[in-house]
């Protein structure tokens, strides 16, 4: 019964943000990198994204990523990130135990991604037992934000209206 909303499945955090990036990128299950190039000798040697297999069509991934995007938006979400449009979903699975699930203790989670449009990075965050909430949309969520402004700088990327602007004037 747990399998049917994932409680009772186990994955590794590379595992989930593997699998993720089918949706995020039209249906490319992406090979997981964190390094973007090698520097040796100082001969720069760039880590180029790869397509690991494609296990659900482009028009599910779109469909559930504009889903995503639509319900962070509708709620409000403190995953939002101002001036872009993000994609997300929340975890909140209760601690297995050798007697079944801990009603005390939970992990949250939010994995999300974006801009939506033209995705460029996926994060997933994972909390083991928070103390201050047992909910990933109050104690994961407003991390993924965090991340995602900071990332934004550091990846040059301008907001939505201004990189929508540029492509369409690039036409």
């Amino acid at each position: 019964v747990t399998n049917s909303f994932g409680q009772g499945l186990s994955v590794t955090p590379i595992q989930l943000a593997t699998a993720i990036s089918a949706i995020a990128n039209d249906g490319k299950m992406m090979k997981p990198h964190v390094v973007k190039a090698i520097l040796d000798n100082g001969q720069q040697t760039e880590i180029n994204p790869q397509v690991e297999s494609i296990p659900i069509k482009p028009e599910t991934a779109h469909t559930l990523s504009e889903m995503l995007a639509t319900s962070l938006e509708q709620e409000a979400s403190t995953a939002l990130v101002p001036g872009y449009r993000m994609a997300g979903k929340t975890g909140t699975a209760q601690v297995p135990t050798e007697s079944g699930y801990s009603p005390n203790e939970t992990n949250a989670s939010f994995v999300g991604w974006g801009p939506v449009d033209d995705p460029r990075f996926l994060i997933y965050i994972w909390l083991e037992k928070p103390k201050s909430s047992p909910w990933g949309s109050i104690v994961a969520a407003p991390l993924f934000s965090q991340i995602a402004k900071e990332l934004v700088i550091l990846m040059d990327l301008p907001p939505d209206a201004i990189r929508m602007n540029l492509s369409a004037k690039a036409q």
